[in-house]
């Protein structure tokens, strides 16, 4: 019997990816948010856990084993440890003009994606979306089409639980690709799971890493709207980037109303969660 992720919630070390969602067999795992902290944490049914320790194993809180990850995935270990291993170095953007328009910096991975959906490399894409039902709250979900790629679209400057759907892809049909994008925490938890689930290794094709300076809670997105003196119940539809670079913070209210924040103007930092 293993530790299973309350001991990295005692010791504070969650960074919110739900891995430890995704990889429980036993369905005993579930992300909330916490009102005080305004981010997502575990919450375990311990009369479902039986403690085998798999959400432990692939959790990226509390460990990463970079130089066996390195020679396991790359075959060797970085010359610089910074930098990590690496083909070469290049700046791009998306040739799809509407793509590019509407992404937060280009719309490379937005690109990325679509290509390798229409041209069969992939059968879906673990990405994000702002929930519809609850438009303040993200939805990592398995994008299939074109179009649900490109909804996809865009920063989220929140916390973000994308690798909860790591199941959906454990329950994928037989011979089904995927690509998964997520934050250097998603990668990382995606790539320990890998190491205890050779099924999800096979599935996973092409991992998108993203930049990460730092981790946002929900209270930035209060202090945007107070900002712009609107209610979190008005809100419709959010969008934390997009309309060139760098952006715009847009809303669309419950009255058809929109309002937009400059990305310079907005004074409280916010560059994690979900970029594209």
């Amino acid at each position: 019997m293993g530790l299973n992720i309350q001991q990295v919630l005692d010791d504070r070390l969650c960074c919110n990816c739900g891995t430890c969602v995704g990889v429980c067999p036993r369905g005993a795992i579930s992300m909330n948010i916490d009102d005080n902290e305004q981010i997502y944490e575990p919450h375990i049914q311990l009369e479902k856990c039986n403690v085998c320790g798999i959400c432990y194993s692939a959790c990226p809180g509390h460990s990463v084993d970079f130089k066996t990850l390195n020679t396991t995935i790359f075959g060797k270990e970085p010359e610089d440890i910074i930098l990590g291993n690496y083909l070469d170095c290049n700046v791009g953007h998306a040739t799809d003009p509407d793509i590019r328009y509407q992404s937060a910096s280009g719309g490379i991975v937005t690109g990325l994606l679509v290509y390798a959906l229409e041209h069969g490399i992939i059968d879906g894409a673990l990405v994000t979306r702002m929930s519809k039902d609850h438009p303040l709250e993200p939805e990592p979900f398995i994008a299939r089409t074109r179009d649900e790629i490109i909804e996809a679209s865009r920063s989220k400057y929140c916390p973000v639980p994308t690798n909860t759907v790591i199941r959906e892809i454990l329950r994928s049909s037989e011979g089904e690709r995927f690509a998964v994008v997520g934050l250097p925490c998603h990668i990382h938890g995606i790539r320990k799971a890998e190491s205890l689930n050779e099924k999800l290794k096979d599935k996973i094709v092409l991992h998108i890493g993203l930049f990460c300076s730092h981790n946002d809670t929900f209270w930035q997105t209060d202090y945007i709207l107070k900002k712009l003196h609107v209610s979190k119940d008005s809100v419709r539809i959010i969008r934390y980037r997009g309309q060139g670079w760098p952006g715009s913070f847009a809303i669309e209210l419950m009255d058809g109303k929109k309002k937009s924040l400059p990305y310079h103007r907005q004074s409280s930092p916010m560059s994690c969660g979900s970029t594209r």
